[in-house]
């Protein structure tokens, strides 16, 4: 798995909050809450308001094989932004409308959050090839580099088999070697 270094990571996310406009201002919470709960990108774009729970910060994921898990939003930036997200978009279409919307106001597809974050890397100067799915890698890497079990990274992630989470343990390693060197 390819992982966004940390510092280009701040960069995408900081250039996402500068150049939003428009529907783009879910952008930043969009890629933010890719980089903080390590979500896929469709299982971003299939959240309905009704999942987000504003007063706990969870959120009812339908993953990958049909299977339902909850995620919790745990930064405190990136949760008062989803609370904040949801009762606009509650405002402006209703309780049960999807939680990102195109510029149609039609639930936000992935191949569009693609070319978003596209536009973004380009317009922070970056050259490096991005996808929403390396948020997902580098939600992992980063909290299995912090000493996170890799149990909860399982479960955070929706892997069905810790052999699937143990990919991200080489990557963590290559960090550690770093590290010591």
């Amino acid at each position: 798995p390819k992982a966004i270094p940390k510092n280009r990571l701040n960069v995408i996310l900081r250039s996402a909050r500068t150049f939003a406009v428009g529907s783009d201002k879910a952008t930043h919470l969009a890629l933010s809450l890719l980089a903080a709960t390590g979500l896929r990108v469709s299982e971003l774009c299939g959240i309905h308001l009704p999942d987000v729970n504003c007063e706990t910060g969870a959120i009812k994921i339908f993953g990958k094989g049909a299977k339902e898990r909850v995620v919790a939003v745990v930064n405190q930036k990136v949760r008062a932004a989803l609370v904040r997200h949801v009762k606009r978009r509650t405002r402006e279409s209703g309780c049960k409308a999807s939680l990102f919307c195109n510029l149609r106001d039609r639930p936000l597809s992935p191949q569009c959050l693609r070319l978003r974050l596209h536009k973004l890397v380009g317009e922070a100067g970056l050259i490096d090839r991005v996808t929403p799915h390396m948020f997902r890698h580098s939600a992992a890497t980063l909290l299995l580099e912090e000493g996170t079990d890799i149990r909860f990274v399982q479960r955070l992630l929706g892997h069905s088999s810790i052999t699937t989470t143990q990919i991200y343990t080489h990557v963590a390693d290559s960090a550690l070697r770093l590290a010591l060197e």
